[in-house]
């Protein structure tokens, strides 16, 4: 039987396992130096400025978090956020005690649309979450036009080696997060990071990272337990010095495919270079049923074909603790909708061969041939 061509795989081989047995044979197993090696490895493979530092913490989401709290967002604030996303900028919001206000994306890149954002300013507005979605640049610099000097967070989760001018994904706001999560491009198992060039927030969050503490027994506020651990910041190091060889063979899979089926596929911005962390498209509407069902339908058919395809992400204006909140559940996010119902993911990453990717080619071909053709979302 073939083997099944897997959605993602993470870049491992013997360097992230001897990173961690160095480690256990040093007994320095949390914040040490590693950590702190690794944060300044990752500013490096960013081309971060030198007035830029960056804060390892346990995984994206307290990243998030944390940010939301070193901007001190609380109860009664509004926070803007795309529907199409995986929940977490929402849920740091909620857990906050803020308001999560869900704006509609752009049927192109899939990101946060500007015109979006600037109906739902209001008053309350304390911070903007900018997701650069699958890996692909978000229109910081359009949010910013309208959002005037209201803190942007930019969620760049999956986007570490994307860029846009010239610039990396997660340096556009006033922060930027990532994850390590084994689905994205670096991975340390779980973790996270956020950067920025505002120092007072960066003094903040090493200080809520590790329980408030400011020094050793010296508490200045309440904080959580999100440090990141010696063994992950290891694994970090070593991933970030693969990160030329990992994008230049996640750029050969993913533009063989994007090149080879004429799909509706999320769109690279001008001027932008992507880290292909995601092959995402959207199908058209089918001739009869509904595009959801003809989604799952293709899925099924491409995983029982050996091909682990997956469905995009989600609407969280549909999702009940987003719902819950009048602002959202009165209205409608058509865009969101189209990408969220029709959307769909195919395998990319390091270790698929020629051979696989010419079969995920041959597959989608063979069970979504009704499909080809379709370049732009059918709204």
């Amino acid at each position: 039987m073939t083997e099944t061509i897997r959605l993602a795989r993470p870049h491992f081989d013997e360097q992230e396992e001897q990173a961690v047995a160095r480690v256990l044979r040093s007994g320095m197993l949390v914040q040490g130096p590693e950590v702190a090696a690794f944060e300044k490895e990752t500013l490096a493979a960013l081309g971060a400025p030198d007035d830029t530092a960056a804060v390892a913490v346990a995984n994206g989401t307290c990243a998030l978090e944390l940010a939301l709290a070193a901007l001190d967002v609380g109860p009664g604030d509004e926070v803007i956020v795309p529907s199409v996303t995986w929940p977490s900028p929402g849920n740091a919001v909620l857990l906050r005690g803020a308001i999560p206000v869900i704006a509609d994306v752009l049927p192109t890149t899939f990101n946060l649309d500007p015109k979006s954002v600037a109906k739902l300013l209001t008053p309350k507005t304390r911070a903007i979450i900018a997701v650069d979605q699958f890996g692909m640049p978000a229109d910081i610099a359009g949010i910013r036009r309208v959002a005037g000097d209201i803190p942007i967070i930019e969620d760049a989760a999956c986007a570490i080696g994307s860029t846009i001018d010239g610039a990396s994904c997660g340096l556009q706001g006033d922060v930027g997060t990532f994850s390590f999560h084994p689905r994205k491009v670096v991975s340390t198992g779980e973790g996270g990071m956020i950067v920025s060039w505002r120092r007072e927030l960066v003094t903040r969050l090493r200080t809520l990272r590790n329980h408030g503490q400011v020094e050793p027994g010296i508490f200045r506020e309440a904080g959580p337990n999100e440090r990141l651990s010696e063994m992950q910041a290891a694994i970090g190091r070593v991933q970030i010095s693969k990160l030329r060889e990992i994008l230049r063979l996640r750029r050969e899979v993913g533009e063989e495919i994007r090149a080879h089926l004429d799909l509706a596929w999320q769109q690279i911005p001008d001027r932008a270079t992507v880290n292909h962390q995601t092959l995402g498209f959207v199908l058209p509407k089918p001739k009869s049923g509904t595009r959801r069902a003809a989604r799952d339908a293709l899925v099924k058919a491409l995983r029982e074909d050996g091909v682990e395809a997956n469905f995009l992400s989600y609407a969280l204006h549909r999702l009940p603790p987003f719902a819950a909140h009048a602002i959202n559940a009165v209205r409608e996010l058509h865009v969101s909708e189209v990408i969220v119902d029709g959307g769909m993911a195919l395998p990319v990453h390091t270790k698929m061969s020629a051979a696989d990717t010419a079969r995920v080619i041959d597959v989608v071909r063979k069970h979504a041939e009704w499909a080809l053709g379709s370049r732009e979302v059918e709204l």
